[in-house]
């Protein structure tokens, strides 16, 4: 999970890429969307609560991109993932509370059962019949909670560099990792930044964002040059989102409290894809269990990349992407055996 606590942080690595087995035609970060039709509005979604989504693309198939945090936007991924528009729909939208859509603050309102509800609502407004679905870090917890009462309603999905599938034991184990790679310096200035935050006007709020996701986001990176190639920019939202980002992130998670996807993940039938950097600094047993956990799955493994792998090597995830969304199984994607 990528979430946003103010003291987790692991250094950088940059290391040369490894060989690798795909087969696809390569993919540049330079892949153009400006010809696809675009479409930004709302929507009403559960609880009266009004969305913000951005549309690209007139495909039949349609793709629904869930992003992380909880707490953050659709600029944590949603943009980056535009190139797979082609011949599809993307949909990305701003989770309730975060971002462009309404800045809910009550925790009763917070809550992962409210947000399965507005991804619901989000398919009744756009008369989806079977979606798609990626889901990234928070994601991809969030497109399981939704497979579990509507599964029907789904044609296949992919967890992207899932958050752990249960908080115990993946949940600590991941903390422990992450925690012994704190750089001290970082560790200071991520709690300097927590001080400055209750009193910081709209513009410092959104660079001291800017500071801390440089900070916090650095650890999941394998080749530290790739986050450049992000087309969004978390804190490109309204101060008042950012203000935000922490009561949406502890309300989201104190609702599913000890939580176990893998319940719900062994009951479904749809195609599932599990994605995640080799070089990942996020302990791997947790994101074979997602594979382990749900049957007929298949566990990409891209090399040379870590949790933000499509930033990492863009060449090889698109066409693997595009492989699933067509309906085959990428090459390089493998069974993982319990």
């Amino acid at each position: 999970m990528r979430y946003i606590p103010l003291l987790i942080v692991i250094v950088l690595f940059s290391i040369p890429f490894a060989p690798t087995q795909f087969t696809a035609a390569q993919e540049t970060s330079k892949t153009s969307v400006s010809k696809m039709p675009v479409d930004e509005g709302r929507f009403v979604a559960a609880d009266g609560v009004s969305l913000f989504y951005r549309k690209v693309g007139n495909g039949r198939d349609v793709i629904v991109f869930l992003h992380g945090g909880p707490g953050l936007s659709l600029n944590d991924g949603g943009l980056d993932m535009e190139p797979l528009a082609s011949g599809h729909t993307l949909i990305i939208y701003d989770q309730r509370g975060c971002g462009r859509s309404d800045i809910v603050k009550d925790p009763a309102m917070l809550t992962a059962a409210a947000n399965v509800r507005d991804l619901e609502a989000l398919r009744v407004h756009f008369k989806i019949d079977k979606v798609t679905i990626i889901g990234l870090s928070w994601g991809s917890g969030l497109a399981a909670l939704y497979a579990a009462e509507h599964q029907e309603h789904i044609a296949r999905i992919v967890f992207l560099s899932p958050m752990p599938p249960a908080r115990t034991p993946y949940m600590q184990q991941r903390s422990a990792k992450t925690g012994s790679l704190i750089n001290d310096k970082d560790r200071a200035r991520l709690g300097e930044i927590a001080k400055q935050y209750p009193t910081a006007n709209d513009e410092e709020i959104k660079s001291l964002c800017r500071e801390r996701i440089r900070i916090v986001f650095g650890p999941y990176l394998y080749n530290a040059a790739a986050y450049s190639r992000t087309r969004g920019d978390e804190c490109n939202v309204p101060a008042e989102a950012i203000r935000n980002q922490g009561t949406v992130n502890s309300a989201t998670f104190a609702s599913i409290g000890d939580w176990d996807f893998r319940p719900g993940l062994a009951k479904l039938k749809v195609p599932v894809l599990v994605v995640e950097g080799e070089m990942t600094n996020v302990p791997l047993d947790a994101t074979r269990e997602w594979v382990k956990s749900t049957p007929g799955s298949r566990f990409l493994l891209i090399p040379g990349a870590g949790h933000l792998n499509y930033l990492e090597r863009p060449d090889l995830f698109y066409p693997a992407l595009r492989d699933f969304l067509n309906g085959k199984w990428p090459a390089a994607a493998k069974a993982e055996r319990s």
